[in-house]
C-alpha cells in the first residue's frame, strides 16, 4: 500500500462508523430482511461481520475468536460453520458484540500503524503480505456485505470517503486476480472504473507477486464498467465479468476464477 498503513486505518474508520450508525438505525423488521446472501438474514450477514473482525482482532494481537476455526479455510463454508457459534443471538447482542470488536480493532490497529512492522504475515489470499494488506480483507469483507444488505433493502448504499474506496476497490482488484494466479494463469490488464477515484488501474503479475497500480487513462484501457458493479461480479455477486465488462477477453474470464473459487 503506497498510501501506508494510515490508509488502510483511516478506511476502517470510516466503514465501521456508518456501517454501525446504519444497523443501530434498523426497525426489528430490518433485521430478518433478505439479502443478496442467499442463506442468510441481515442478521446473520451483520454476525458474518461481526465473526470477521474478532478475527481481525485476533490477527492484530487481540484475544482470539470465541468460536473454532478450522483450517484451511473454505470459503463456502467456513463461515456458516462460525454462525453456529452464535446462533439464537439477539440483534442487541450481536450489536453490542461488533461495537466492543470495533473499538478494540481501532486500538490495534492505531498501535499497529505507529509500530509498522515491515515482516510479511501471512495473508488471506495464499501469498506473505504486509499487514496493513491482510488488514484490507477485512475491510473489503465488511464493505462487500454492506451492499449486500442495502441493496437488498432497496437502498443505494451511501457515498463513501475516498481514501475508503480507493482501498477496497484496489483490494478487490487484487483478490480476483490472485486465484488465477495460483493455476499459473498469470494477469496484465488495464481498466477504467466508472466512478472510481481514480483514472484507470493496471494488474499485473510481476515474477511471482501480484500488483494492482492506478494508470493513467490516456493510452486506452482494455476493459472497463461501473466500479462498483465490477466489484460486485468479481465477488460472486450479480452478472458475470464478462458480462460487466462486455468482454470475453482471456484477461475477464482469469478474473473470474474468485467468484468461482468463493461461491
Amino acid at each position: 500500500m503506497t498510501g501506508g498503513p494510515g490508509a488502510v486505518l483511516a478506511a476502517f474508520r470510516s466503514q465501521r462508523r456508518r456501517f454501525l450508525a446504519t444497523v443501530a438505525a434498523w426497525e426489528p423488521s430490518d433485521w430478518q430482511a433478505p439479502t443478496r446472501c442467499t442463506l442468510w438474514s441481515a442478521h446473520d450477514v451483520v454476525r458474518h461481520i461481526r465473526d470477521v473482525a474478532a478475527l481481525h482482532v485476533a490477527r492484530l494481537g487481540g484475544p482470539p475468536a470465541s468460536f473454532r476455526v478450522k483450517e484451511p479455510f473454505d470459503p463456502p463454508t467456513s463461515p456458516l460453520e462460525w454462525l453456529t457459534a452464535s446462533a439464537g443471538q439477539t440483534p442487541e447482542e450481536t450489536l453490542r458484540e461488533l461495537r466492543v470488536l470495533v473499538e478494540e480493532e481501532a486500538r490495534l490497529l492505531e498501535q499497529r500503524a505507529e509500530i509498522d512492522p515491515q515482516r510479511p504475515v501471512a495473508g488471506q489470499l495464499r501469498r506473505q503480505v504486509h499487514w496493513s494488506v491482510a488488514s484490507a480483507h477485512a475491510l473489503w469483507d465488511a464493505w462487500m456485505h454492506e451492499r449486500d444488505i442495502l441493496l437488498a433493502m432497496g437502498h443505494e448504499p451511501p457515498c463513501c470517503p475516498v481514501d475508503e474506496f480507493r482501498v477496497v476497490l484496489m483490494y478487490g482488484l487484487l483478490a480476483a486476480a490472485a486465484p488465477g494466479g495460483w493455476e499459473g494463469r498469470y494477469i496484465h490488464t488495464t481498466m477504467a472504473l466508472e466512478g472510481s477515484p481514480d483514472g484507470a488501474y493496471e494488474i499485473a503479475h510481476v515474477g511471482d507477486s501480484i500488483r494492482v497500480t492506478t494508470v493513467p487513462p490516456s493510452n486506452g484501457v482494455e476493459l472497463s464498467g461501473p466500479a462498483g458493479e465490477v466489484l460486485d461480479s468479481l465477488a460472486g455477486r450479480g452478472p458475470l465479468p464478462r458480462e460487466v465488462f462486455a468482454s470475453s477477453a482471456a484477461s475477464v474470464d482469469r478474473l473470474t476464477v474468485l467468484r468461482e473459487v468463493a461461491t
